[in-house]
């Protein structure tokens, strides 16, 4: 065997270890072996390996009772070295956070996404971030996960996004040399599905087909706890026809992102004069209050959404569809409404499929911190090869 295979074999091992702990643990030294099939000395080498990096950690207060001997030692995963800091650029409003390696945030903020060129909004929010980091001056910080709407070519790292005035913007490079610190971008709907994958409904599910809603919309397909990704990136569904009178900018009507955005809803409320402005947020709360017509938009809208979510299910006919987004969280008394529309689109046996994710209001915070964390767990000794030699933070 040559020096590379040894130490592809051995990388490759330390990843199974790992994902195992992430998945099932705590587990002892012996119950890793019988989960990932590898022998008692190969895995006590890598959680050797592994707690040394700061990954792992022994926790003796979780022996079973009347368990003896070291074997027996319960391994965990380590959530108190290591964070990733993530970065959501929207069209209005940009948050960022910190997340420990369970994917739990340890800290998040929002503000809005700075107007002008994109070199210096990108400089804005580095320096927003720098700030927010210095409130864990004792965690390493691997780096920035990127996660943005509009074009993403992760491997260049460069973001298109019409609605901010970005064209072949090198986002990546701009915001590693603002910070110091590597830098990842991805699509945020990407990001939001491997979030799921990481830490939501996709452990669950063989194959899940996530759906985005807000003022964009957008899908991700998972198969076997990996993402498709297609030449040139993720798809679109913007312009998927779902009827209607609304025009897009493309020239049609009825495209689901123009039919379902944010900025429609809230437009069309003024014109009806339920919101003295077009804010999503005045729609909702007039909804609340009881206003008929408020009612009637939101639920207009969770129907198309609700259509278009049947009309996905059935061209990819995953085991699980998970719904993320304001558009579908955050009016959660209309959320009864799109599941009606998607169980009489739908023509497939099975109208259960459909979860909310459990992420929440964390969602833009938490996936932006995946991609890092995805790499991470996916090549733990080459990725902290090079974070062990950065400065902590």
């Amino acid at each position: 065997m040559t020096q590379s295979t040894r130490t592809g074999v051995r990388a490759a091992n330390a990843a199974a270890v790992l994902a195992v702990i992430r998945r099932e643990g705590p587990l002892s030294r012996a119950a890793i072996g019988e989960h990932t099939g590898l022998s008692l000395p190969t895995v006590s080498r890598q959680v050797a390996a592994l707690i040394d990096l700061g990954l792992l950690r022994e926790a003796p207060g979780l022996v079973p009772s009347g368990a003896i001997g070291r074997p027996r030692t319960p391994i965990s995963l380590d959530d108190t070295v290591f964070a990733a800091c993530g970065v959501h650029i929207g069209v209005s409003t940009t948050t960022y956070g910190l997340a420990d390696l369970t994917g739990a945030l340890l800290g998040a903020d929002t503000i809005p996404t700075p107007s002008g060129g994109a070199e210096d909004a990108l400089a804005h929010v580095a320096g927003k971030v720098r700030a927010f980091l210095r409130k864990w001056p004792r965690r390493t910080v691997l780096g920035v996960g990127l996660a943005s709407g509009g074009l993403v070519d992760a491997h260049r790292g460069l973001l298109d996004h019409d609605r901010l005035g970005w064209h072949r913007v090198p986002a990546a490079d701009l915001l590693h040399r603002a910070t110091g610190l590597p830098v990842h971008l991805d699509g945020h709907v990407a990001a939001m599905a491997n979030a799921e994958l990481l830490f939501g409904w996709g452990p669950r599910a063989p194959s899940m087909l996530y759906f985005y809603a807000r003022e964009v919309v957008g899908v991700a397909l998972a198969v076997d706890g990996r993402l498709h990704r297609g030449p040139g990136g993720g798809g679109s569904i913007a312009h998927l026809p779902i009827g209607g009178t609304t025009r897009c900018p493309c020239g049609a009507t009825g495209c689901l992102e123009a039919t379902v955005a944010d900025r429609t809803v809230a437009e069309a409320a003024v014109r009806a004069g339920v919101a003295p402005e077009a804010d999503i947020r005045l729609v909702r709360a007039a909804a609340t209050a009881g206003d008929a017509t408020a009612v009637r938009l939101l639920t207009d809208r969770a129907t198309a959404l609700g259509r278009a979510v049947g009309l996905l299910r059935d061209a990819v006919n995953p085991d699980r569809v998970v719904l993320g987004g304001q558009a579908i969280t955050d009016p959660a008394e209309r959320l009864p409404d799109l599941l009606r529309a998607f169980a009489a689109t739908t023509t497939l046996p099975g109208t259960d499929i459909v979860s909310v994710t459990r992420l929440g209001s964390s969602l833009q915070a938490t996936a932006a911190c995946t991609g890092l964390l995805n790499r991470l767990f996916d090549r733990p000794l080459d990725f902290l090869d090079q974070a062990r030699k950065a400065p902590t933070r």
